[in-house]
């Protein structure tokens, strides 16, 4: 026997239970995203009016049939729960002020609460007034996941006006479940296009049908916008659910990488949290799998099938991976080539040869001690540019500060030799140059300290100190251990007050995937009062599209 919607209600909430009836309840939720059209809206009124009934049984009743159809019909009913009418009669029993030993309950999670957020409906009161401590804590919970993150927020905003009127007034809300909020925040599980598709035309199908029921000639203007979109005959406004499609298996693409960056650096003896980030996209992942393997049975287009099949292959790589750190199995490797593996990173890039050194490097920060008789010594540009010519010269490298090498040079025009000096020394062979060159002896680069600043998730920032007092001069070198590309990099210090930090630009905003100290950045500190050096870092970057941040705290020994 068939009930209309009121009856069925009606039934679910009789003044005779004091249990909720889910059978009941499910069947309402599904004759309502059956019917669509005004069925949304008979239901949101005839619950409202319910749960200002002055029975507390009944009311609860409502206000779990009212949950239960929240988080199951979707944008419509949304939609009739964000009207100003609706929360107006949600809030029309309670008082202008909070009564004086009114308080929520602060422990939600305890067991003999558990009502407050599902389907059991206490026997007797539990707290001054349950009704109200509900609807507070359903109120706040639409306004995270709906008007904070849903598709359509922009049609929720009655409900944040009032949750701040309710804040305003002195009512205190409850503390939410991460549960609660997970089962009404929109899922990332992945979606077709015609999916996608009839997800949009369902909405704008309920959207038009309350503009015209209000009536106002600001809802006729939008109402007349709305019908040209989806009878098709403004197509400037059209969506393009192919490409729409397209994002969201990038994004399930990405979210793949992520995790299996996340997972290879994880070291011997790390733990996966089974409530954190790396759970999160590791069920967003798997969730997506029989989507791609249903589309791949449907799907005729030759481009979309290998995109679906590298996907594919991605995501069980990285669930295989998840399971073998979860089982303790750290370095295993599995392919999850794409876009961001590339050997032209792997490499760097050939370094162009300088045949004149000016000496104005920022490593050449201090003088060291000259190296050992046997080291090789550099040689020097007039040895290659007279190997090129043929004639090996020799060239004893000296300082001479009283000769004017200009000097030099116009004698030598004029007796076609270089003159003779006390500061140089000539031993030529007899197939050798005449030519003789004094020129000062470089000074070795010596780093006094290394410092292992970041090392996380395959960034590592090390910073080699040539000079610390009363300055500190040193340069940071990026290196990037993973697979993918870290762009937008940005490194931000902090020191002490008594200290004078300056940072010369980074020589480049991305560093490429497997490689080291590929990118620098000089660092100078005047430390006049010559303090311990203290340091408050805080780094920045994109990876697969995804904000990543580090920030910590360095202090010298």
């Amino acid at each position: 026997m068939l009930y209309s919607l009121p009856v069925l209600i009606e039934r679910a909430c009789s003044p005779s239970r004091f249990d909720p009836n889910l059978a009941v309840n499910i069947e309402i939720c599904e004759t309502i995203n059956k019917k669509q059209g005004s069925a949304p809206r008979i239901a949101a009124q005839a619950i409202v009016r319910l749960v200002n009934s002055t029975r507390s049984n009944q009311a609860m009743l409502a206000l779990t049939l009212l949950d239960n159809c929240v988080k199951n019909c979707g944008y419509p009913f949304h939609l009739q729960i964000a009207s100003k009418e609706f929360l107006n009669a949600l809030v029309r029993r309670f008082p202008e002020r909070p009564p004086a030993r009114y308080a929520p309950n602060p422990v939600q999670s305890a067991p003999e609460n558990q009502w407050n957020h599902f389907d059991y409906v206490p026997p007797q009161q539990f707290l001054a007034n349950p009704v109200m401590d509900r609807i507070l804590y359903l109120i706040k919970e639409w306004k995270v996941a709906l008007a904070e993150l849903s598709r359509y927020k922009d049609d929720m905003h009655h409900i944040k006006d009032m949750y701040k009127l309710l804040k305003f007034k002195g009512y205190q809300f409850p503390e939410l479940r991460d549960s609660s909020v997970a089962a009404l925040a929109p899922t990332e599980a992945l979606k077709s296009a015609l999916e996608l598709e009839e997800e949009d035309r369902i909405a704008k199908a309920a959207k038009l049908q309350e503009l015209i029921r209000r009536g106002r000639p600001q809802d006729l203007v939008e109402a007349n916008k709305l019908m040209k979109i989806m009878t098709g005959y403004d197509q400037k406004h059209q969506t393009n659910f192919k490409e729409k499609f397209a994002e969201e298996l990038h994004k399930i693409q990405n979210k793949a990488r992520l995790l299996y960056e996340m997972l290879d650096n994880m070291k011997k003896g790390d733990k996966i949290d089974e409530e954190g980030t790396m759970e999160e996209l590791k069920n967003a992942c798997e969730s997506s799998l029989p989507k791609i393997k249903n589309m791949l049975k449907e799907e005729e287009d030759s481009e979309k099938l290998e995109l679906l099949n590298e996907v594919k292959t991605i995501i069980k790589g990285v669930i295989l991976k998840y399971q073998d750190v979860k089982n303790g199995n750290y370095d295993t490797e599995y392919d999850i080539s794409g876009k961001f593996k590339s050997d032209s990173f792997s490499n760097a890039p050939p370094q162009a040869i300088s045949l004149i050194d000016l000496d104005d490097e920022v490593n050449d920060l201090s003088d060291s001690p000259s190296p050992p008789a046997g080291s090789k010594q550099p040689q020097h540009p007039i040895d290659e540019l007279s190997d090129i010519f043929g004639v090996k010269a020799n060239v004893t490298h000296t300082t001479n500060t009283g000769a004017d090498p200009f000097d030099l040079l116009s004698q030598s025009i004029q007796k076609n030799t270089l003159p003779e000096s006390p500061n140089l020394s000539k031993t030529c062979s007899p197939s050798s140059s005449p030519i003789m060159i004094s020129s000062p002896k470089p000074k070795p680069n010596t780093v006094q300290k290394s410092i292992d600043l970041i090392n996380k998730n395959g960034l590592v920032v090390r910073l080699d100190v040539y000079s610390s007092s009363p300055t500190y001069k040193m340069k940071a070198y990026y290196s990037n251990k993973s697979t993918a590309p870290m762009d937008k990099m940005t490194l931000l210090l902090a020191a002490p007050k008594t200290m004078n930090l300056k940072m010369s630009p980074v020589s480049s905003d991305s560093v490429p995937p497997k490689s080291d100290s590929m990118v620098t950045q000089s660092i100078t500190i005047d430390n006049p009062s010559q303090d311990n050096l203290r340091l408050r870092y805080k780094v920045t970057y994109e990876q697969f599209g995804v904000e990543m941040e580090q920030t910590g705290v360095y202090h010298e020994n």
